[in-house]
């Protein structure tokens, strides 16, 4: 469970979030929405303790993360993935080294652990063909083949499931996911959508979607959380959302949703 309780945010006199309330289920997907600028990846970053709160609690598993030790929070971010919108990976490294990098970081430098990870969470994101007796060579060049590309080789949805195998390393028990179908075409976000729903139910990890794309929330979410105007305006399962008779909410899912797709 991920408790926050009156996290409020400022940058200079920009008071982005005056006091924001959440409960994020343990074994779902919960999505969060709201206008652009409204604070949500602000509130991804505070969340992973990228970024500090000005003030408020933030608690992972009865953790405050504000007030724990470095090494304590150091531990707990090793169970959280995190992609980046864009993917973040870097340009310089093949997809082998991006996938591995925090494994690398961590000190790791058995060869046969690092292919073994590697092929795992580009299996899991579907850039490795299914592997079974018949098929193991194939299997084989195709992983040949991908590790050593470089991001610029690969297209925009390949980049964004690099970046959530990359998440993947080491079995997180949460996985943050900040806008991850921006920039890309309608067929390829359903597929990423896909992904995001496939990893939640056969892993059975948390996971917080940020997003301002509400075909996203309906295909993935469990729970959907808005922010507006720097607090929670409504928090809740989708059919309650679809129900919901707040005017802001309203107003916000007319101007985001196709009318027949309500």
């Amino acid at each position: 469970m991920i408790q926050l309780r009156g996290v409020k945010k400022s940058f200079g006199q920009n008071e982005v979030l005056k006091g924001i309330d959440l409960d994020v289920p343990s074994g779902g997907t919960m999505c969060i929405i709201g206008k652009s600028g409204c604070g949500k990846s602000v509130l991804l970053k505070q969340i992973v303790g990228l970024l500090d709160a000005d003030s408020g609690t933030i608690i992972i598993d009865g953790n405050d993360i504000q007030h724990i030790s470095s090494s304590k929070l150091f531990d707990l971010r090793r169970r959280i993935g995190f992609v980046f919108q864009g993917a973040a990976l870097f340009d310089s490294l093949t997809v082998f080294e991006n996938v591995v990098i925090s494994l690398v970081e961590h000190g790791e430098q058995n060869t046969g652990l690092l292919e073994s990870e590697a092929r795992r969470v580009l299996s899991a994101v579907g850039l490795l063909p299914e592997l079974d007796h018949d098929g193991s060579a194939m299997y084989e060049r195709a992983f040949q083949l991908l590790r050593n590309k470089k991001p610029g080789d690969l297209s925009g949805g390949m980049r964004k499931r690099v970046g959530v195998a990359r998440a993947l390393v080491g079995e997180p028990d949460y996985i943050f996911y900040d806008e991850p179908t921006t920039g890309l075409d309608p067929i390829t976000s359903q597929q990423i959508d896909d992904l995001v729903g496939d990893l939640a139910r056969k892993l059975s990890v948390t996971s917080v979607v940020i997003t301002h794309d509400m075909f996203s929330v309906f295909n993935v979410a469990d729970h959907v959380a808005m922010i507006n105007d720097g607090i929670i305006q409504f928090q809740g399962t989708v059919p309650e959302m679809r129900a919901c008779q707040d005017e802001v909410v309203v107003d916000f899912l007319s101007r985001y949703v196709a009318e027949g797709f309500r």
